[in-house]
């Protein structure tokens, strides 16, 4: 899966540059993000999804998957830049309820920052 990052204090953003996460996908997504996220030393995590106009009910289990990951490091973990599709999905499926939803890369930065 290609996926790009950056580290902040506080917070490893990590964009996914794919326009699908689906069954095809979501495992080698899970285990890339959660072994890219191991291998860094922010505590909070925020996947940027601005290119991902698409996600199905396996992707959705990839990211809880991945935030599980983050709580056993005492981390937050947000969601950034949702295409109209899937922040459908995320209001659907109320993910809202377990993840920090942001409209950009910035407002999760500046948020996760005081907590690094």
């Amino acid at each position: 899966m290609d996926m790009s990052y950056e580290e902040h204090p506080g917070c490893l953003i990590v964009e996914i540059n794919a326009p699908e996460v689906d069954i095809t996908v979501s495992e080698e997504f899970k285990e890339n993000v959660i072994a890219l996220y191991e291998s860094q030393s922010a505590r909070n995590l925020t996947l940027d999804l601005k290119k991902v106009s698409f996600m199905d009910s396996k992707a959705i289990g990839a990211m809880v998957a991945i935030r599980k990951a983050v709580v056993r490091r005492n981390g937050t973990m947000g969601l950034c830049n949702l295409h109209p599709h899937v922040r459908k999905i995320v209001q659907v499926v109320t993910l809202g309820a377990i993840f920090d939803l942001f409209e950009t890369k910035k407002d999760s930065i500046e948020t996760y920052e005081g907590s690094a």
